[in-house]
């Protein structure tokens, strides 16, 4: 099924439009919702299609006409088609995550979850979301569990068109300002809960930590050199090789961490956050009880569904309720063992041929599976635990918080990362991350894999196995950015301490680590506003053109300018929004409406507070 492909046709061909009644209703303030099924035989007073067009009865049809929206059936196989005029100067944004960066006009998405590799520039992203809004002051949510296409003015200029290709459309229509449009739809799919205090302090984590003395030394290191650290993440508490199986098999190899060791770090006044996944590996003990136990999604046929970019997975059935109790029963074991936060990652490949309990197919929950998978989890979780997830989609911004997953360790793969959290930012997620130093590294990476070779004989010897492996500036510089973004988390193949990294940039990301915890009052009360924590300009100031076109940079909260270094050398050209900007990590105070460019030093960097602020 090639939906993008379907999409064009829809676009150029003018199909003839059926008439097919809808209902329609407001869930919320602002909303009009339109709803309707293929066949639908009983007509509705309010709306209908006749001819080519659809006609609206009152103040249905005067929303409907003033912002240009259509709705109609797709003549040629199965699906709906939503159509809106842009006009020449607007802009669209939303969809979930973009590598290609927050601004979609002229751009195709196809709102598909899917592992991406650590793939940069392509339309690919772990998590889609079919909600799309523009600055000409619509919005749409297309109501999908699915994947949805979007044409966004690629095959004609002045029009946006959606592909919904199921049998019923279900469709949230917005309007307002960006704020108001986002506010209208976090009114529909659910607001975002702040997180507990701590969780907006340092995490630290690698691929992975390998013991408790292991993680004893790090945190030993880090607290020595006076570097803030809050979280310890660690990936290989199961006993195995999770980098080759990339599934969970929930049995903590105690040889390496023995009973109590997450007590034992708390006392050193650091939480504990531990890695799960929805998949287990075919043909081991588990995989054999789960079957046995009709818990793992079925295909069409009869056999396990594995994932199409590893077949040696199954996935938990999460529409089956005998099997979420199965599950959530380990995620509390985990809880018991003293974790505050669960890394919920993976739940992106979900195949085609999928069957699950509840009758729907892979095609039908493609996107949705994550929302389970994590819903199942927040379940177990107290108010003083936290979720990290990686995929997800509309509503997902209900279990935070997400990272924007995997991202080379370059600084393409920096700026790919904040065109990520822009994008998501803008599609209604708030409480946002990304792996700090970026999460591979061609060297890094076989070292890593010889390590997990032989996990099970593991000792701690005195000298850390994994190498520090990122460009010293350029590690810095991330670090810097990660501690003005909501979510303030190191992670990759090698080593991802500050402390591992050569002077002057050892001291850099250290300090802006102690800067993290000097903005943690300002960053909850951020967060407590409801709007994404992380503001583009678009979003922050759409009323003023230049704003709109600097898109990679944002306000952090209402009151903290942040333009990231986007390549070596220290030099920035950034928009600064009304008014006087004094600097947060070092140069000169700046002053706008207007374009400025800066060149800080190592430990300067352009974060900025608005002046004035009480």
């Amino acid at each position: 099924m090639d939906l993008l492909a379907d999409l064009r046709r829809v676009v150029t061909s003018k199909q003839p439009l059926t008439k097919v009644p809808l209902r329609s209703h407001r869930p919320a303030d602002g909303v009009l919702r339109l709803r309707s099924s293929v066949g639908q035989t009983r007509s509705t007073p309010q709306l209908a299609f006749d001819g080519e067009q659809l006609v609206a009865t009152g103040t249905a049809r005067r929303e409907l006409a003033a912002l240009g929206i259509d709705v109609h059936p797709v003549t040629e196989g199965v699906g709906w088609a939503v159509t809106v005029p842009l006009p020449p100067e607007a802009e669209v944004y939303g969809g979930g995550e973009s590598f290609q960066g927050p601004r979609l006009r002229g751009r195709t998405r196809l709102c598909r979850n899917a592992e991406t590799h650590g793939i940069l520039g392509r339309d690919v992203a772990y998590l889609n979301v079919p909600f799309f809004w523009s600055d000409a002051g619509w919005g749409l949510y297309l109501h999908s569990s699915g994947a949805t296409a979007a044409d966004l003015g690629a095959t004609h200029t002045d029009i946006a068109a959606f592909l919904v290709p199921t049998n019923e459309i279900d469709v949230f229509v917005y309007s307002g300002t960006p704020e108001e449009i986002l506010r209208q739809h976090q009114g529909v799919t659910g607001t975002s809960p702040v997180p507990p205090d701590w969780a907006f302090g340092v995490w630290m984590s690698r691929c992975s930590y390998l013991s408790e003395t292991h993680v004893d030394a790090i945190v030993d290191e880090l607290q020595a050199a006076g570097c803030p650290v809050d979280v310890i993440h660690v990936d290989a508490w199961v006993s195995g090789n999770v980098i080759d199986d990339l599934s969970c098999n929930w049995t903590i190899d105690r040889r390496r961490f023995p009973e109590g060791w997450t007590k034992r770090l708390r006392d050193k006044g650091v939480r504990t956050s531990l890695w799960v996944n929805p998949y287990v590996t075919s043909g081991t003990e588990t995989a054999e009880l789960l079957a046995s136990r009709s818990f793992l999604v079925r295909t069409d046929c009869g056999p396990r569904a594995t994932t199409p970019d590893l077949v040696s997975r199954n996935l938990i059935d999460f529409t089956n309720p005998e099997a979420v109790a199965w599950w959530q029963e380990r995620v509390a074991e985990l809880v018991a063992e003293g974790a505050s936060a669960i890394k919920a990652d993976f739940a992106e490949e979900v195949p085609a041929d999928a069957r699950f309990a509840d009758g729907r197919d892979g095609v039908e929950l493609r996107n949705e599976y994550a929302l389970l998978y994590q819903q199942a989890i927040r379940e177990v979780l107290s108010d003083d635990a936290v979720l990290f997830c990686r995929s997800g989609t509309a509503g997902g911004q209900r279990t935070p918080v997400h990272w924007v997953g995997d991202t080379p360790a370059t600084w393409a793969g920096l700026v790919s990362a904040l065109r990520a959290s822009l994008s998501m930012s803008l599609s209604g997620f708030s409480f946002l991350g990304h792996d700090v130093g970026g999460f591979w590294t061609p060297t890094a990476d076989p070292v890593m894999r010889a390590v997990f070779d032989d996990i099970d004989g593991y000792e701690w010897s005195g000298e850390d196995p994994l190498p520090a492996d990122v460009e010293p500036e350029l590690f810095a510089r991330w670090a810097q950015w990660g501690a003005l973004s909501p979510v303030l988390r190191f992670h990759g193949t090698g080593r991802r301490e500050p402390t591992a990294y050569p002077e002057p940039w050892r001291s850099v990301a250290i300090e802006a680590c102690r800067l993290r915890e000097r903005l943690r009052p300002y960053l909850r009360e951020a967060a407590a506003d409801g709007l994404p924590m992380m503001r583009p300009m678009a979003l922050a100031y759409p009323e003023v053109r230049e704003g709109r076109d600097a898109d990679l940079q944002y306000l952090l909260g209402n009151d903290v300018l942040v333009a990231p270094l986007l390549e070596p050398g220290g030099r920035r050209t950034f928009w600064v929004p009304p008014g006087r900007w004094h600097p947060l990590l070092g140069g000169e105070p700046v002053d706008g409406p207007g374009w400025t460019t800066v060149t800080m030093t190592a430990t300067e960097f352009p974060a900025y507070e608005r002046e004035d602020v009480a």
